[in-house]
């Protein structure tokens, strides 16, 4: 038996400060019985720890996002503290952004390289972000990761990318992105990646399915992407989520402790 399983969301935001208990239950009602939350600072993994301790169907990733790395770099010391808790589950989100500022990426660069480090030592998954900064990240990522898993978190590459990635243990996360009406390039790089190497998300409260855009995503809203998406791999809905649940745990199963609602 399957259910839908959201591998990135950021619940702890304040944009669900009123209502985020409900959220979690629409999810549930709509079948997603497993949310990962990813930590971008050190207050948003305060934030996620707590929420994974209340929600039994949250789990947890813990990292410094691209965006909060400025020229004097972060103390990454309580990272290896969380990422040690029962219910995290990978180290992310972590990667390089060149969109909002290109004034630090050499820091960014320097922070990215010491999370797949940790990621290692812990053996771990690594969740990781790419904004207009695609080919400095493949190349971090050739150089770094040898056995550890990657889950490349709402992939947007190009077909070469794509082939040279699936050489290596790397996932593609895919959300809302891939059902807008401009997206017509990414769908047909879409198209070519396996079934083995797929998995889904929302990124709520950011990159709603295309019916919804302009409104709050929510993990509730993942079966809508994923029948999209069914549809363009010409395949049942049950059996994408078959194949999505079996991914997510050939990944994180170690310290997946899951459990059916009743």
């Amino acid at each position: 038996m399957s259910s839908w399983v959201d591998v990135h969301a950021h619940l702890e935001g304040e944009e669900f400060a009123e209502d985020r208990e409900e959220v979690i239950d629409r999810a549930q009602s709509a079948g997603v019985e497993i949310i990962v939350n990813a930590a971008t600072s050190r207050r948003s993994a305060q934030k996620t720890l707590e929420l994974v301790e209340r929600y039994p169907s949250l789990y947890a990733s813990v990292g410094i996002h691209p965006q909060e790395i400025g020229d004097e770099l972060p103390d990454l010391s309580f990272l290896e503290e969380y990422a040690q808790r029962e219910k995290v589950i990978a180290i992310g989100e972590v990667g390089l952004d060149y969109y909002w500022d290109k004034s630090y990426i050499d820091q960014q660069k320097e922070v990215f390289c010491q999370q797949i480090e940790l990621a290692k030592k812990l053996s771990l998954p690594l969740i990781v972000h790419s904004r207009e900064s695609h080919n400095d990240l493949w190349q971090i990522i050739k150089e770094k990761i040898g056995e550890e898993i990657v889950v490349w978190h709402c992939f947007s590459g190009n077909e070469n990318i794509l082939q040279e990635a699936l050489s290596l243990p790397v996932y593609f996360s895919l959300g809302g992105v891939v059902t807008y009406p401009k997206a017509t390039g990414l769908r047909e790089v879409v198209k070519k990646i396996p079934l083995s190497r797929v998995l889904l998300e929302t990124d709520a409260p950011y990159l709603p399915p295309q019916s919804r855009r302009g409104k709050r995503n929510e993990p509730a809203f993942l079966p809508e992407t994923a029948s999209f998406l069914a549809q363009l791999w010409d395949i049942s809905l049950l059996a994408l989520r078959e194949r999505v649940w079996e991914n997510f745990f050939l990944i994180f199963g170690r310290k997946v402790n899951f459990r059916y609602n009743s």
